[in-house]
């Protein structure tokens, strides 16, 4: 087989097969997570599948029907943009090191593929721990943000536990010392008491409509995703007190969504349940506990820094931009920001990709606010708007990462919800892998 295939979820057999070929990937990129994407209404999931003597490249995304954005019903009828799943997507590839002549004529290929589909552009979310510039490079933007934390499944666990800072260490003693256990919980025993104590979570913290999956979300993710979905538990006196759903595949662990017990707030149980899905991922032989990001680009940010807690091996997280058709994004953006402009509404940022899907507010004061659209040149509304946010320096990551085991405050989990970033819920910058306390 030479050239490019488009694979549905409806053909999951045929989509694993793919992925097969590739060097690795994760739970993201299976056709069951796209078949729950699809399902939440989030997009229409294809895997675009290149295949070149040994190499392979497949690279899955999500496509969004740009009439449905407020304001664009009309100019956006028949126009697509394509975005990432929930979670850490991109390509999954055979080879690290892909000649230059095949990358070449995947991105032929690819842009062949989406042109005929009336795609306008792409966002992307990328894998902090699988190799993914090569594909992509010369497409678009494809920008360092800031940094994940993974713990080394690989280490001998001790040497795992004595790299957590000492007030994790000592946390956890005590949490044992006052009898709180993790239990994988098999079974499923208590499904419902988790969606419970994550809905409570995400009301305690203020976040918005879309964290409060349904419980259809819950029950299908369980379905397509058996064998991969795992859900764990602190238990206080036999009462869960924590919970938290994992992910599994190959040799990656992620950490996808948990919530605690408002009356447990204070005994953050979290560094407990942590650490026995660590214990159960050493038990599986697997080489990566990933427990994603920050909040923010800032290098002490207080979530990043309780997560290095449990390491310092730091990943980039990174996201890919392209725009396909610059006219059509142009006049897209146009149309939008005259919608907006007539509904009395500003654009609130000039960095949200794709742009005309961004957040507005009323204007304020007689005048009205600025709006970031209208001060920008037409030939710019073509380029990727999100400024490069530079990535700590290697120096500043040390001291930062030898600063972290000794913060008072670093011990204290977020208690504000971190929203989607360009995907198809809304706005901000989304992290997954969440620690709420």
């Amino acid at each position: 087989m030479k050239g490019l295939e488009v694979i549905t979820p409806a053909h999951a057999k045929a989509w694993r097969a793919v992925l097969d070929r590739t060097g690795g990937y994760d739970v993201y990129h299976l056709p069951e997570y796209h078949a729950l994407a699809e399902a939440m209404g989030e997009g229409t999931a294809y895997l675009f599948a290149y295949q070149e003597g040994d190499f392979t490249i497949a690279l899955p995304l999500l496509l969004r029907a740009v009439d449905r954005v407020s304001g664009l019903e009309s100019a956006g009828a028949g126009w697509f943009d394509a975005t990432s799943v929930y979670g850490y997507a991109g390509p999954a590839c055979s080879h690290n090191a892909i000649p230059a002549s095949v990358v070449e004529r995947f991105q032929a290929a690819l842009r062949t593929a989406l042109r005929d589909r009336r795609v306008v552009g792409v966002f992307s979310r990328l894998h902090p721990l699988l190799e993914q510039a090569a594909p992509l490079a010369g497409l678009g933007e494809h920008a360092v943000l800031w940094q994940t934390v993974s713990i080394d499944l690989t280490l001998p666990p001790e040497a795992q536990f004595a790299r957590y800072r000492k007030n994790h260490r000592e946390g956890i003693g005590k949490l044992v010392r006052k009898g709180l256990t993790v239990v994988h919980d098999t079974t499923w025993r208590y499904a419902d008491v988790f969606q419970k104590i994550y809905h409570e979570t995400m009301r305690r913290v203020g976040a918005s409509p879309a964290y409060f999956f349904p419980p259809e979300y819950f029950a299908r993710l369980r379905e397509l995703l058996a064998g991969h979905v795992h859900l764990f538990a602190v238990l206080l006196e036999d009462r869960p007190i924590c919970a938290a759903l994992m992910f599994e595949n190959q040799g990656i662990v992620q950490y996808h969504l948990s919530g605690t017990c408002d009356t447990a707030r204070k005994l953050s149980p979290v560094k407990l349940l942590l650490d026995g899905v660590r214990q159960w991922g050493n038990g599986r032989g697997k080489r990566f506990f990933h427990l994603g990001g920050g909040m923010t680009p800032k290098p002490d940010d207080p979530l990043l820094h309780f997560k290095m807690g449990f390491s310092d091996r730091a990943h980039d997280f990174a996201v890919w931009r392209w725009i396909i058709m610059p006219d059509a994004y142009r006049d897209l953006c146009a149309v939008k920001h005259n919608w907006n402009a007539a509904q009395g509404l500003c654009s609130t940022t000039n960095d949200y990709f794709p742009l005309y899907r961004g957040s507005a507010a009323p204007r304020v004061g007689a005048s009205g606010a600025a709006d970031p659209v209208a001060l920008m040149p037409a030939r710019e509304l073509t380029e990727a708007h999100s400024p490069a946010i530079r990535a700590p320096t290697r120096r500043r990551w040390r001291r930062l990462t030898r600063a972290s085991r000794s913060r008072p405050w670093a011990s204290r989990s977020t208690t504000k919800p971190c929203l989607p970033c360009a995907a198809s819920t809304g706005s901000g910058c989304w992290f997954p892998s969440m620690i709420w306390s």
